[in-house]
C-alpha cells in the first residue's frame, strides 16, 4: 500500500484495485458456511436449482421464503450452477459486489478527491467492516452495491453533463430495491431531497422522472406483482411482517430499545471504519467545513449518509450490516477530508495494520476447527465451531450409514448450511404445531412431526433432535406405524433413522 503513494494516478488506481482483489478473493471458500444466514441465503438460492422454480422462493419446498427479494438468490444460484456445489461459488457474487463497489469509487472519486481520486476506493478496501462482508453470504454487499451504482449514475450525469445516466440511476435503485427492498429507497429519497434543495443550480440536470421513474417501477415491482398474485395474502406479509414489524415493533428482536441505534451503528461505525475516520474529523476541523460552505459534491453525500442514519435509527430493527451501503459515502466524504492531508508512513502503516489484523482475522475463521485442536478443551468449547455447516455434514455422513436424501430437525434451529454439502433437502418440524396457523412465508416450522411421519415413508431421511426430546420423537415415530432407531450424536444433538415394516 505505501509503493502506491509513489505511484501515477493511473497505476494508483490498478494497485488500489489489485489490493481489493486480495484482500477479497483470500480464503473465500475456505470457511464452511456458517449459520443461520450463510445457510438460510444458501439455502433458498438452491432450493432454486432443485426446483427449477426462479420466481417463487422457498426455505423447504413446502415453505415459501420471502423475507428478501430474489436479486441475491439468483446471483448465488447462477454462480452455483456455473462453478459448482461449493463454498466459493455461493460466497462470489458477494465478493464481486464489493469489487464493484470500488471500481465505481474509483470511476467517480475525481468528483470529491480531485488531488487523490483513487483515495477513496483505497478508504473503502480497507474499511475493516467492509472487507469481513466481503467474504459473508448477505445481501447487504450486493445492496450497497446497487446503491453505489445508482449514486454513481447521477454524479456522471449531474457532474459530467451527461444526462441519459440519470436513466441509469433509475435502473440503479430498482435492483437495489430488487436486492432488500424498501431499504434501497432509503438512498433514493437523499439523492431526491438534495437534488429539491440544489434547484438553484444552473447546471443541476433533469432526473427525468418522466422516464425514469417508470423504468424503475418495471425493473423494481415487476417481480412483486406477479408473486403477489401467484400467493395470495403474500401483499399482507410484505407490508405488515417486512415493513411496519421491522420499522415501528420489536417483533424481530434487533436492539428494539431506544438507546439500539446508537449502540449498533455506534459501534458499527467506529469500530468499522477504523483508522481512517479520525483523521478524517480532525482535516474537517482544521478547515472549519460547515453546511452552507460546503460544495455541491459534499452536500451530496452528506445528505446520503445523514439520511440514511436517521432512518436507520428511527426503525426498530437494527443490525451491523444494515449500515453497510453507507459506508460507500463515508469513505468519499473521508477521501474529500484527507485529499490534502499527508499520508506519511506512520499513517500507512496504521492502515496497513488495521488491514493485516482483518486479514489474520478472516485466516482465523477460515480455519477454526484446526485452531480449536491445538487449543486446551476449555477454550475449544467456546469457539463457534456448532455453526459450521460442513462440519456438521462431515460427521452426519459418518454416523449415518446411508445416502442422506432430506434432514430432518426436530423442535431445534435447522442447519440450512447442511444443504450445500449433502445435496439434501433440510426441514424444520414441530411436535406441537399447528399448520392452519402456519404464516404464508418465514413460518417457524416448515411441517408438524406427526403429519410428517405419516406423509413420507422414505428412508432417505435422518431426524436430528436434542436429547430431551428423543422420548418423545420415539413416541410419535411409533404412533406413525414407524420404528425408530438411534444412528448416534453429532456435537450434542442425537440422529434417528426410521425404518416401516413391509406390507403385508
Amino acid at each position: 500500500m505505501s509503493l502506491s503513494l509513489h505511484l501515477p494516478t493511473p497505476h494508483r488506481a490498478f494497485a488500489v484495485f489489485a489490493l481489493a482483489i486480495a484482500t477479497t478473493l483470500l480464503f473465500l471458500g475456505t470457511r464452511g458456511l456458517w449459520d443461520p444466514d450463510e445457510g438460510r441465503f444458501s439455502n433458498v438460492a438452491l432450493q432454486i436449482l432443485r426446483s427449477g422454480d426462479w420466481i417463487s422462493l422457498y426455505r423447504h419446498h413446502e415453505t415459501l421464503h420471502f423475507t428478501k427479494p430474489p436479486v441475491t438468490y439468483w446471483a448465488i444460484a447462477a454462480s452455483v450452477s456455473a462453478l459448482g456445489w461449493n463454498e466459493w461459488a455461493v460466497r462470489l457474487p458477494g465478493a464481486l459486489a464489493h469489487l464493484g463497489i470500488v471500481a465505481l469509487l474509483l470511476r467517480i472519486g475525481r468528483h470529491f478527491a480531485p488531488r487523490r481520486p483513487w483515495l477513496p476506493a483505497l478508504v473503502y478496501a480497507t474499511f475493516p467492516l467492509t472487507m469481513l462482508a466481503s467474504g459473508l453470504v448477505t445481501t447487504d454487499t450486493p445492496l450497497a452495491f446497487a446503491t453505489t451504482l445508482a449514486f454513481a449514475c447521477y454524479v456522471i450525469a449531474r457532474f459530467e453533463s451527461r444526462p441519459p445516466w440519470m436513466l441509469g440511476m433509475w435502473a440503479g435503485f430498482a435492483l437495489a430495491f430488487m436486492t432488500k427492498g424498501p431499504p434501497a429507497l432509503i438512498s433514493l429519497a437523499a439523492v431526491l431531497v438534495l437534488h429539491a434543495f440544489d434547484r438553484r443550480d444552473a447546471g443541476l440536470p433533469s432526473l427525468r422522472i418522466g422516464r425514469g421513474l417508470p423504468l424503475f417501477l418495471v425493473l423494481g415491482f415487476s417481480w412483486y406483482l406477479v408473486v403477489v398474485v401467484k400467493h395470495p395474502g403474500l401483499l399482507d406479509y410484505f407490508i405488515h411482517h417486512e415493513v411496519v414489524d421491522r420499522v415501528a415493533s420489536d417483533v424481530h428482536g434487533r436492539h428494539p430499545e431506544w438507546w439500539g441505534g446508537l449502540y449498533v451503528y455506534g459501534l458499527t461505525l467506529g469500530l468499522g471504519a477504523l483508522p481512517w475516520w479520525p483523521w478524517a474529523v480532525a482535516a474537517w476541523r482544521r478547515d472549519g467545513g460547515r453546511w452552507r460552505d460546503a460544495t455541491p459534491t459534499t452536500r451530496l453525500l452528506l445528505a446520503w449518509l445523514g439520511v440514511g442514519l436517521l432512518v436507520f435509527m428511527l426503525a426498530r430493527s437494527r443490525l451491523p450490516l444494515y449500515v453497510l451501503p453507507l459506508f460507500a459515502p463515508l469513505a468519499l466524504l473521508i477521501g474529500r477530508a484527507l485529499e490534502g492531508a499527508p499520508l506519511g508512513r506512520a499513517r500507512v502503516a496504521a492502515a496497513a495494520a488495521v488491514s493485516a489484523m482483518i486479514l489474520g482475522l478472516k485466516v482465523l475463521l477460515a480455519y477454526l476447527p484446526q485452531v480449536a485442536e491445538a487449543l486446551p478443551t476449555r477454550m475449544a468449547e467456546r469457539l463457534p465451531l456448532h455453526k459450521n455447516a460442513r462440519e456438521w455434514a462431515e460427521q452426519l455422513d459418518v454416523v449415518v450409514p446411508y445416502r442422506i436424501e432430506e434432514v430432518v430437525f426436530v423442535n431445534d434451529m435447522a442447519r440450512y448450511g447442511l444443504h450445500l454439502y449433502l445435496r439434501a433437502e433440510i426441514e424444520k418440524t414441530d411436535v406441537d404445531g399447528d399448520l392452519a396457523s402456519k404464516p404464508i412465508s418465514d413460518a417457524p416450522f416448515d411441517d408438524v412431526l406427526a403429519h410428517d411421519l405419516r406423509e413420507k415413508p422414505s428412508t432417505g431421511r435422518v431426524f436430528v433432535m436434542r436429547p430431551a426430546m428423543a422420548e418423545r420423537f420415539e413416541a410419535e415415530a411409533r404412533a406413525a406405524g414407524a420404528m425408530p432407531k438411534r444412528l448416534g450424536a453429532v456435537r450434542d444433538r442425537v440422529v434417528y433413522a426410521l425404518a416401516f415394516p413391509a406390507a403385508p
